[in-house]
């Protein structure tokens, strides 16, 4: 097992790759743009999978980073022009 991340540490590729997966370059470049922490992906992710069923849209809206975060992870690429076949 690795290391343990520190939750306050800003996020890298590496980190959103692993959280993640593979996201398109826009994604991964917004999320770094945002200064949100590992935690922040992290909550953004379970909120997302629905993982838990304490943290989720019934049970705990969410709310800063982590809102910013779910929008952009489940953004279309067509509403930033990514896929334009126009």
């Amino acid at each position: 097992m690795g290391p343990t991340k520190v939750a306050s540490a800003m996020l890298t590729h590496e980190d959103i790759q692993h959280l993640c997966g593979e996201l398109p370059d826009w994604k991964v470049a917004k999320i770094l743009a945002s200064e949100a922490t590992y935690e922040d992906l992290e909550t953004t992710m379970t909120w997302a999978g629905g993982q838990d069923d304490i943290i989720g849209p019934a049970e705990h809206p969410l709310a800063g980073r982590a809102a910013d975060l779910y929008e952009i992870i489940m953004a279309n690429e067509d509403i930033w022009g990514e896929n334009d076949r126009t």
